[in-house]
Formats: structure tokens, sequence, C-alpha cells
């Protein structure tokens, strides 16, 4: 039963804070570069709930996105600081917390190792170049970038 709890708060109220602080990051890097952000959305599928450009998702709990219409504007190096923006993000939270609280990998003492190990997770993830159902994840977009 442990096993069960556990799995639905992690992937009910861990994994959204954790997708909003990876899209937080990208969102960061648009606006120091001076794009506009036209879409932050947290998770997929129907929208759940939305207010101006910023939409929960039904599978809240699944992925995100944040969009531009002027990414056209920024430079390579720019664009690569906006597809990094997400991973680093969820880097200095996990780190962050992992200073305050001395995690050990792989030892799950409460929520916050189990956020602290899902975060590092979601950077391995992010940065692995693949299309998933959801799309490309930012290794991938990076891959591509440099590819053309």
């Amino acid at each position: 039963m442990d096993f069960l709890i556990n799995f639905v708060i992690i992937t009910l109220f861990i994994s959204p804070i954790i997708t909003l602080i990876h899209e937080s990051g990208h969102a960061f890097f648009l606006k120091i570069f001076g794009a506009k952000v036209s879409e932050f959305t947290i998770g997929n599928g129907d929208i759940l709930w939305s207010k101006n450009n910023f939409f929960i998702k039904k599978a809240f709990f699944f992925g995100g996105r944040v969009g531009s219409k002027n990414l056209k504007i920024l430079s390579k190096n720019q664009k690569t600081f906006f597809y990094l923006g997400g991973v680093f993000f969820n880097f200095l939270s996990a780190l962050v917390l992992h200073i305050l609280t001395g995690y050990e990998f792989l030892v799950f003492r409460n929520y916050v190792d189990s956020f602290i190990f899902v975060s590092y997770l979601t950077i391995v993830i992010n940065l692995i170049p693949l299309n998933t159902i959801v799309g490309a994840t930012d290794g991938k977009q990076l891959v591509e970038l440099y590819r053309n």
C-alpha cells in the first residue's frame, strides 16, 4: 500500500511541481532575451484550467510546454540557453534541496528526497535526444538546432 500511496503523491503532486520549475526555466530565458512567452502549459490533453497564456491540462502530471511566436529573433546561443533553461532550473532546485537536506542517492526518507530524485531523473530524460509521445525532448531540440 505504501508504494501505491507514494506513487500517487509523486505523480499527482511532485511531478507537476517539477514540470512547473522546468517550464519556468524555459520561460525565464525567453524573457531575459526579449522574446514573448505565448504559451506556458503544464500537462497534456484537453485544457482543465487556463488564465491568459497559462494552461493546466487534464494530464497535468505528464509534461509541459513553453512556446513563443517570436523564437526566431533569438540567436543560436540564446536558443541553447532557452532549451537548457528547464534542465538548469531543475538542477538548481534539486541541488539546493540536496545540500539543505543531506540527500543520499536512492535513499527515500521523505517526499523531499523523492522530489530531488525525480528532478535529477527529469534532467537526464530531458537531455536524451529523442522524440516522445508529447514531442521532442530538450536534448533532441538542441541536436536539431546545431545540426541545421
